[in-house]
């Protein structure tokens, strides 16, 4: 009889280990199914003592053993991921078992498929790197093929991240002529079929392989891997949305210097953590430094000066956007229109007491939308963060006014101009309510194409499927895209103005109502490097990342529950300089109130921190480095 000590493989839980009676003395690393109160869970097996060398445990017990249902044909993690796990351990406020769980395939997690063998690699690499490369489309692509090629000569393979299920397609098209039998896919798009066959190829050791992965995958691991590229590497889809809000990325680089394997960040625009580091010569440069990037098309800023009044109306379009546009389809030729937002409108507010409209579960405000059944108009408010859908009311809830306004553009708005100066049947619209499966969207963007002469209305989500550029784009408000509650937004906002202008042929319109600054200047000049200059030394100054790491807590829920729960936590975080603060959005119903630590990079990482952050309930959100704060 053995004691067998397990992590549980569970969802932001913070159990570190459960210990059970078994039969059989499993191997460390392997997986087993385990019962977990009324209900089954995967584990991995952590240590394995014979009772005889336990004994006095046993004894000294508080509660009794569970033994362990004897199991066949159980698959063990490979070693270089647990050891991933481990590390990061000092930089994640969570229980070795959360992060594993998030490393882990959906597949493996549900014990729908096993891990996948994987023997340790017996040549790790001691001049393993991780390189940046910042270049237009074309040009990562080809250093990205010349990486594949370079890595299977030495009998290597090649570990491809995408950020989405419809990059990793499009990286699909791009890297599989002639090498498709030695390519493996793994994507959420994929059947369980598919998959199921994916999950099998990647055992045959027989020939070098491209794994094409998105970051639900990436922790897949075979001996042979001797390089990994994340592509549209500063993406917010490389970080986790769940506890424990993994950074995927840094994970991916944490695996691969525990490894020895090379590591290339590829984008148009990368993250300014990653210029630092590069320019501080902890990453290297790929190919030449890229001081700027050219474009061949044209940027044109229209700074609107008229105000709404009584006797005039709001102009959406300018005079020149819709002479542009009118010229564009008069050529036959193809528009995108970018809108910041969904909906009618991003915020309804009563213009009497100034009451905000907003989600009782998130506290964020409602965004109004609009639909048509039987020909009949209904307006309806959704939230984009918990997915409530209310029917829109006449009158103030607060005040019973009926003097509803609305503020902020959306893209039904956007449309609904259009509309009063073009054909209809010219305009497409794109976002998650018209494309909210991946046929829907694929449907769109064929018609879109096939209309000679058309505009697409999209909001950030359509650019992806921009498959051949647009001779025109037109950015609606500047200011909404940039009114984002976040400390990068300028390195956000222009990395979108760059990928817009990267797929438009001829002009980029940009409509503002407020005068140009220098980021118009970085955009019309392609001068990335004299960028990063500015935004590194505003974000030294105030002593954001790179220059330190944000420890970022939330506590939500009724005021007096609220209230109870941060004098808790104050309690455990009273040996660290944490500063309380409350969101702007908060009601008494709905309650929103935040921590914030500034750690120096010479305490980083701090253990001491990690383990009182692991502590906390998990009513606490912990994330480390969030791009908002607020």
């Amino acid at each position: 009889m053995y004691v067998i000590q397990v992590s549980p493989l569970l969802k932001g839980a913070n159990l570190e280990s459960l210990t059970y009676f078994s039969g059989v003395p499993y191997e460390l690393g392997t997986l087993l199914r385990i019962p977990v109160r009324n209900s089954e869970a995967t584990g991995m097996v952590l240590s394995v003592k014979p009772v005889s060398a336990a004994r006095t445990a046993v004894r000294a017990a508080t509660f009794s053993l569970r033994r362990l249902p004897e199991q066949t044909g159980n698959a063990s993690l490979s070693p270089l991921l647990i050891k991933t796990a481990t590390a990061l351990l000092d930089e994640v406020p969570a229980g070795f078992g959360s992060i594993l769980f998030s490393l882990l395939p959906p597949e493996v997690r549900d014990g729908s498929e096993q891990y996948p063998f994987a023997p340790e690699s017996t040549s790790e690499k001691s001049d393993a790197t991780v390189s940046v490369i910042t270049a237009v489309t074309e040009e990562r692509w080809r250093t990205y093929k010349s990486r594949v090629r370079e890595a299977f000569a030495h009998r290597g393979s090649v570990l491809f991240v995408s950020p989405t299920a419809r990059a990793a397609a499009s990286a699909a098209e791009r890297l599989l002529p002639g090498i498709k039998d030695r390519a493996i896919i793994f994507s959420p798009a994929l059947t369980a079929k598919s998959l199921r066959k994916a999950f099998q190829s990647v055992t045959d050791l027989s020939t070098s392989k491209l794994i094409i992965v998105t970051p639900g995958y990436a922790f897949l691991d075979r001996h042979d891997i001797t390089d990994i590229i994340i592509d549209e590497s500063r993406s917010q889809h490389y970080r986790s949305r769940t506890r424990p809000y993994l950074d995927y990325k840094a994970a991916l680089i944490k695996m691969a210097s525990i490894g020895g394997r090379n590591v290339l960040l590829g984008d148009l625009l990368h993250k300014a953590e990653d210029e630092y580091k590069r320019r501080t010569e902890e990453y290297m440069t790929e190919g030449e430094e890229q001081l700027r990037v050219a474009f061949p098309n044209t940027v044109k800023l229209l700074v609107a000066k008229d105000k709404a009044t009584g006797d005039t109306a709001f102009k959406l379009i300018a005079p020149e956007s819709k002479a542009a546009l009118t010229k564009t389809l008069k050529e036959r030729k193809n528009a995108f229109v970018y809108a910041a937002r969904r909906g009618l409108a991003p915020v309804v507010a009563c213009m009497d007491c100034g009451h905000i409209f907003r989600c009782p579960h998130s506290g964020t405000p409602y965004s109004l939308f609009r639909t048509f059944k039987d020909g009949d108009e209904k307006r309806w408010f959704l939230s984009s963060v918990s997915g409530r859908r209310v029917k829109a009311p006449d009158n103030c809830s607060e005040c019973g006014s009926w003097r509803l306004k609305e503020r902020g553009i959306g893209i039904q708005y956007i449309e609904e101009e259009l509309k009063k100066h073009f054909p209809p049947e010219k305009i497409f619209i794109f976002d998650h309510s018209t494309a909210s499966t991946a046929r829907k969207a694929a449907s769109i963007i064929g018609d879109f194409y096939e209309e000679k002469g058309a505009i697409l209305i999209g909001t950030a989500m359509a650019i992806p499927y921009l498959e051949k550029p647009v001779s025109l784009g037109l950015v609606t408000s500047l200011d909404a895209a940039r009114a984002v509650p976040t400390w990068r937004v300028d390195e956000d906002c222009l990395a979108l103005l760059l990928t817009l202008r990267e797929n438009v042929e001829e002009e980029l319109i940009i409509q503002s109502r407020s005068e140009p600054d220098e980021l118009m200047d970085y955009l019309r000049k392609g001068q990335i490097s004299n960028f990063f200059n500015d935004e590194l030394k505003l974000r030294e100054e105030v002593g954001y990342p790179p220059f330190s790491h944000l420890i970022h807590l939330t506590m939500k829920g009724k005021e007096e529950a609220v209230k109870m729960l941060e004098n808790e936590v104050s309690t455990l975080l009273a040996d660290f300089n944490f500063s309380f603060y409350s969101s702007p959005d908060s009601t008494t119903e709905s309650t929103t109130r935040y921590a914030l630590l500034r750690v120096s990079n010479e305490k980083w990482p701090w253990q001491k921190l990690m383990e009182v952050l692991r502590s906390l309930p998990l009513s606490v959100k912990v994330e480390v480095n969030p791009d908002r704060l607020v």
